[in-house]
């Protein structure tokens, strides 16, 4: 559909932008406005956008949340945040 498509795109740009393979992309039936990313490396990961998310915000607020996922899969935060569990 038209959403799944645009979130593709965004998600694609951003990686491209920030030198990282392309994560997979999901989106999960939730009520909550949520997106996380999480992935053992940079280059092998995945960014997840719940329904209320994309249902609730405009897509510039969306697309600055999936910035902010997308930066924490360049800077490797996953990997952080594992190893500090």
């Amino acid at each position: 559909n038209e959403t799944e498509v645009w979130l593709m795109e965004i998600v694609r740009r951003q990686a491209d932008q920030v030198g990282i393979t392309m994560p997979q992309v999901a989106i999960y039936d939730a009520l909550d406005i949520n997106a996380f990313a999480t992935g053992a490396r940079r280059n092998a990961s995945l960014v997840a956008v719940s329904t209320g998310l994309l249902n609730n915000m405009s897509r510039d607020e969306a697309e600055a949340v999936i910035a902010h996922e997308i930066s924490h899969i360049a800077n490797g935060d996953m990997v952080t945040m594992t190893l500090l569990q």
